[in-house]
Order: structure tokens, then sequence, then C-alpha cells
């Protein structure tokens, strides 16, 4: 949750520096050929640095509603997927929406640096987790035994 708050603090900031600098922010149409690429090849650059992180979060989500017998809370594992699977889904529609919004192919490739700092503050933050109890979990598979066609929502509580 803390990775989660970090990472949504900054993307306040932002926003709060995009609206309140003193340049205009607006969502225009590239100029040029090279300018579109250039919004192109970030969002794509983004986009596939992201989307691990959105299917971890779906992935987690859809294990603790399937496997809720496993758990003690279930309330608390999909809460953390859920936190990571739309923190993630805003910083992507945050860099394609910022970096429509840029002039020029140098101020692009540094600002997709920068909002890519952003995205990667989980893998950081875990990263630093050296000699952690949570370090030795890393590659630990959970057992898949709920599938759905096997209906394992049926009976389960609200």
């Amino acid at each position: 949750m803390i990775v989660t708050l970090i990472q949504s603090i900054m993307i306040i900031c932002v926003w709060k520096y995009a609206f309140f600098s003193g340049d205009t922010f607006s969502v225009t149409p590239a100029k040029s050929l090279d300018m579109m690429v250039a919004r192109f090849v970030a969002s794509m650059m983004m986009h596939i640095n992201v989307e691990k992180d959105v299917r971890a979060g779906l992935t987690m989500m859809k294990y603790s509603v399937n496997h809720y017998k496993n758990f003690t809370n279930v309330y608390p594992a999909f809460t953390i997927g859920f936190c990571q699977f739309l923190t993630a889904l805003i910083v992507e529609i945050n860099v394609m929406v910022i970096l429509s919004s840029l002039p020029d192919i140098l101020g692009v490739i540094m600002k997709y640096v920068s909002l890519a700092a952003i995205a990667n503050i989980p893998r950081f933050y875990y990263n630093s987790l050296v000699e952690h109890r949570m370090a030795d979990v890393k590659d630990l598979k959970l057992k898949l035994t709920n599938f759905r066609h096997n209906k394992p929502l049926e009976g389960a509580p609200w």
C-alpha cells in the first residue's frame, strides 16, 4: 500500500505541475511525422513497461476471488491487487495524455524517462528488499486448484 501511495502522490504532483505551471497544458495533434513517431514509440514503450503490473494486479485479484478459502481475510489480497492494477493503468494513461501535450521531441523523451521512473517505483522498492522475509517468496508459484469451468464461486459468500 505504501508503494501505491507513493506512486499516487507522484502522479498528483505531475498533474499539479501540468495544470498550474506557466505553460498552457493542452493535448494537441502532432505537427510532423517525427513528432507522431516519438509520441507513439514512447507510449508503446510505456505500455510494454506497465503491462506486467496490470497483468499481475489482475492475476492477484482473480486468484483471491477464485481461491477465497485459502485466505483468512480475502479483502486485503484483492485490494492490493486492485491498487496495483489501477495505479499501473493510471500511470499509463497519464503518460499518453502528457506526452501528447508536448510540442517537441526532446520534451517527449525527457518526460517519458521521468514518467517511466514513476512506473518503476514498485520494482525499485521490491528490489531493495534484500534480507526481508518477503524476498523469499518471489519465486513461489501458487498452485491453481480452482478454475472458472469448475464454478469456484458457487456457494461463495458475498
